[in-house]
């Protein structure tokens, strides 16, 4: 029986293994070994669901691929390394955020928002985030979109297209009135980012 990830929609099938982690064909599920975790997004197998649980994910492979393209395809329009495609990012969420009540009235309630937004869409395995006098640390743990957004990466298009990173210095731009640069590095299957205030908007 094949098994799904939760967090990134990775499918395990014992018919081919996981070449990534040396598992031959043939190993079940339950027969992998108990330190195993999801190649694409790095979560432990409890976040596995047997497939023929799941509806409604047969779109999923083909969704991931139409995001690349169109972010591709517009990084390459608007100007290698033009920040407007990765900073809309940010503001499609934001706005799905206000259509949901959201106020962004100050750093601490907009990170929260935020986070409760992407785990409760299980676009994260884990969110954790600091507040500092110049802005924000965040950390990202089994990202869903850590093998779409390095693959961009891979293409020539800038780091900053993680939809969290961008989605996080969107909301504290709305609730400080501050543009954020922001500074990403990879750890394991998340990142660690900084969001530093720059300038009045």
């Amino acid at each position: 029986m094949k098994y799904r990830c939760d967090i990134c929609g990775y499918i395990y099938n014992p018919e081919t293994g996981d070449d990534e982690n040396d598992i031959k064909a043939g190993i079940d599920f339950y027969d992998l070994p108990s330190d195993w975790v999801c190649p694409r997004c790095g979560i432990d197998r409890e976040q596995f669901i047997p497939v023929d649980k799941l509806t409604g994910s047969e779109g999923e492979g083909p969704m991931a691929l139409m995001i690349l393209a169109l972010t591709n395809g517009l990084w390459n329009i608007s100007g290698r390394g033009s920040y407007s495609v990765t900073r809309e990012i940010g503001r499609v969420f934001v706005n799905e955020l206000k259509k949901e009540g959201v106020n962004f009235k100050n750093s601490k309630d907009s990170l929260e928002c935020v986070k409760d937004y992407f785990l409760r869409n299980k676009f994260a395995g884990g969110v954790l985030y600091d507040i500092n006098e110049e802005g924000a640390e965040l950390e990202i743990k089994n990202c869903r979109f850590f093998g779409i957004c390095k693959q961009l990466e891979n293409q020539g298009v800038l780091i900053t297209t993680c939809p969290y990173t961008n989605t996080a210095a969107m909301a504290l731009e709305e609730s400080t009135g501050y543009r954020y640069r922001i500074k990403k590095e990879q750890e394991g299957y998340g990142h660690h980012i900084e969001l530093k205030r720059v300038s009045k908007i």
